[in-house]
């Protein structure tokens, strides 16, 4: 059974319009623009990344309130045979909201419902260009959008910008350390980024739902430290029995000394109640990094 499948919920509902404005954080001050990478967290694994004139939405996950998305509950214990009960999901927190009118590109780790909801595909462009694993591209055809493009493990596109470039690869993302429950689930992608502007650079490893597996080590051994590690956490799965299939504090522990990041900022955490593990254990874990930039909803972090 293919993941998109094996969590499979029907679309469904009515969408309000949302909003977004930059705070000061990302705004320039007035002479020369100096290079910078700004990231908004909107909740779940939803960012805004902004750099050089270009926005980048990754994951698109916009429902709200007890019914915020549909789809199967790995927390639960279930047939593996049968599949997972199929159920609506709660947020615990508002949507930030969001301008789509200002969005470039999307990028999709993997489409299980918390990281491309039913509120999401129905307000989104289908003529918006999305770099997408090479498994979900036909789901994605299907659903309508006109502009996919796969990226595999190892593969790389690059996007101008004003000034510059982002050059993106994608990386493996391993949903289980189990090779079976993996298999189950169906390959996603997680996605290393090259900022450049002139002399001026920043890396970026966004992990996706994955840990640091063989697979996983073997394609980041080459490409150093990233400047920003943007690990997807929440130990899910813990209590059902795929068991667990997204990293918890003490895997991203590991995953930093592997690693060593300039800055961490966590995400796909405490949004939905399917996340599992709070993040104070992510605080009390990584209590001697000086990089670990903890945030709320809707803050936006910058890089220079």
């Amino acid at each position: 059974m293919q993941r998109r499948e094996f969590f499979k919920a029907t679309v469904g509902g009515t969408v309000a319009s949302l909003s977004l404005p930059l705070t000061s954080s990302s705004a320039r001050a007035s002479g020369p623009e100096l290079p910078e990478l700004n990231i908004c967290w909107l909740g779940g694994a939803t960012m805004l990344i902004c750099f050089d004139g270009l926005s980048l939405l990754s994951d698109p996950a916009f429902g709200e309130g007890r019914e915020a998305f549909r789809m199967g509950d790995p927390n639960e214990m279930f047939d593996l045979a049968r599949g997972p009960n199929i159920k609506n999901h709660p947020r615990k927190s508002p949507f930030p909201g969001i301008d789509l009118a200002r969005v470039d590109q999307l990028l999709i780790s993997h489409l299980h419902e918390d990281h491309f909801d039913q509120k999401a595909e129905v307000m989104l462009d289908r003529g918006l260009p999305v770099i997408a694993p090479v498994a979900d591209t036909p789901a994605l055809e299907e659903k309508g959008f006109s502009s996919v493009r796969s990226l595999g493990w190892g593969e790389s596109v690059v996007l101008p910008s004003k000034n510059g470039e982002i050059v993106v690869t994608g990386i493996p993302a391993e949903h289980s350390e189990n090779q079976e429950i993996a298999a189950i689930l169906g390959q996603g992608n997680g996605y290393w980024f090259e900022f450049r502007s002139g002399e001026w650079r920043k890396s970026l490893y966004w992990t996706g739902d994955s840990f640091a597996t063989e697979t996983v080590k073997t394609a980041l051994n080459t490409l150093g430290s990233p400047d920003i590690l943007v690990p997807h956490l929440g130990a899910v799965g813990t209590t059902g029995s795929l068991g667990q299939i997204s990293m918890g504090a003490e895997n991203l522990r590991e995953m930093i000394d592997l690693l060593k990041p300039g800055k961490i900022l966590p995400i796909h955490h405490s949004s939905y109640e399917l996340y599992l593990e709070p993040i104070w254990k992510v605080a009390e874990a990584c209590n001697d990094l000086q990089g670990l930039d903890l945030v709320s909803e809707g803050t936006w972090v910058k890089y220079v």
